[in-house]
């Protein structure tokens, strides 16, 4: 059987417009979206007013995700530093509002980042803190290390927070005795 050139286009024109039965279909929504709330909920129970929408849109679709935590919004900002490069990485320039202007950056440029992490350690002949980005909680904890053929010992530590610009330095909680027992006393005087 032969067929005629003319005819081949026909055939090519009709299965471009016949549309793929074999979509995928998601849910697609948003726990934030102020037009259907509490519609795209934890478990997405029977009583949803939502339907599942194809994929069409998305090339070469296979799997409906579900994004759970911080993946909508602005991307976490995080002093992005190392002492070892600019004195207005240390704790004393950026708390006074120093640091040459710096100011905690976007963690775009890091997948899945939640964390502002600040690390203080010896490195490059001296002591000095490094601030980044981390999609990881790398925890709260210091460390004593002694470098192979030094005598002094050097406190290293790791601080780990998940607020925009929260890696500025260690902070201090106050003592409550402290400040009961003050309290106290300004009473006694004033009193």
């Amino acid at each position: 059987m032969q067929m005629c050139p003319n005819g081949f286009l026909v055939l090519l024109g009709v299965i471009c417009l016949v549309e793929n039965s074999n979509t995928l279909d998601c849910y697609q929504c948003s726990g934030s979206d102020s037009d259907t709330p509490f519609q795209c909920n934890e478990w997405l129970s029977s009583d949803i007013d939502i339907t599942p929408q194809a994929c069409d849109k998305v090339y070469g679709a296979k799997y409906c995700i579900k994004h759970v935590g911080r993946f909508e919004g602005a991307a976490l900002k995080c002093y992005q530093c190392s002492a070892s490069a600019s004195i207005d990485c240390s704790d004393g320039m950026i708390q006074m509002g120093g640091g040459g202007g710096m100011v905690p950056q976007s963690c775009d440029h890091v997948f899945g980042a939640q964390y502002c992490i600040k690390t203080t350690s010896y490195n490059n002949g001296g002591i000095g803190a490094k601030r980044f980005c981390s999609s990881l909680d790398l925890g709260n904890y210091c460390n004593y290390v002694q470098q192979p053929g030094d005598t002094l010992t050097y406190r290293t530590c790791v601080y780990t927070c998940t607020g925009d610009g929260c890696n500025t330095g260690t902070f201090t909680k106050p003592n409550v005795i402290l400040m009961i027992s003050l309290g106290l006393f300004v009473r006694e005087i004033l009193f």
